[in-house]
């Protein structure tokens, strides 16, 4: 598994540190700071003491996909930083991760309500947004660096397909990435992961599969009668995070 991690230099530029996680090796190189929201990051960190008012709005927004703090808040400075070997790097991330999903962990238990009855609102209104509303809060609150969720669709019927008064056909569709959700149409690829999964589909939510050596989660969900396949790459999944994806599809089911 590989992490990102970027500091920023000044207002015009940052180092990016990638870091394999199975041997602890790092390279490291230089981008300019206008890139940020167009690079995978799984942390990012500033020296609260440099003036960096020009990309305070952007650092802001990208909390929201990733942890960003202060180097002073991690006991360090850019050159203490800089004399870090990797295993401390992936500790460094560890840490800062764990504080960002707390903090994601306690805003969703928040706003549970507000949050099941907007999506519940989705369902009925907007199936598509549904997911891409779906897809983002599951990443936020377990730290998902690869998210993909499969589910049954209505394939759209041509004009003249209406005009002979065939009905949509069942097909699956996908709302998968790395930082925004990206809305495809399901190939054989997913319906046969449909089918292999098709008898995990039983309960409104269960974890099927967790290797954190591998970074690998399944899970199979079910709202009323439609299965949802969630795969995600992750590093960690704590009892407070299996809880709130149990709330979450609890709420959502079909009354």
């Amino acid at each position: 598994m590989q992490l990102d991690i970027g500091v920023i230099q000044s207002e015009n530029s940052m180092n990016i540190y990638s870091i394999n996680t199975e041997n602890n090796e790092f390279q490291t190189k230089r981008l300019e700071t206008q890139n940020i929201k167009d690079q995978k990051l799984d942390l990012l960190l500033f020296d609260e003491n440099d003036q960096l008012d020009q990309l305070s709005t952007i650092i802001e927004k990208e909390n929201q996909f990733y942890p960003i703090s202060t180097l002073t808040a991690l006991n360090l400075n850019k050159d203490s930083f800089g004399m870090l070997e990797g295993a401390e790097l992936v500790s460094l991330h560890a840490k800062s991760l764990n504080r960002w999903l707390l903090n994601n962990n306690i805003q969703t238990i928040e706003q549970i309500y507000t949050s099941i009855t907007y999506l519940k609102d989705l369902w009925i209104k907007d199936r598509n947004s549904f997911f891409e509303e779906l897809w983002f809060l599951i990443k936020r609150n377990i730290a998902a660096n690869d998210l993909t969720i499969i589910f049954h669709d209505l394939k759209e019927l041509s004009k003249k397909q209406e005009e002979k008064g065939e009905k949509p056909s069942l097909c699956y569709s996908k709302v998968t990435g790395t930082k925004i959700p990206n809305l495809k149409v399901g190939k054989e690829a997913e319906a046969h992961l449909m089918s292999e999964y098709e008898k995990e589909f039983n309960d409104f939510f269960n974890i099927t599969e967790f290797s954190k050596e591998k970074g690998q989660f399944v899970a199979c969900a079910k709202i009323g009668l439609s299965p949802i396949l969630i795969m995600a790459k992750i590093s960690q999944l704590n009892q407070l995070q299996q809880s709130i994806l149990v709330a979450l599809f609890s709420g959502l089911q079909v009354e």
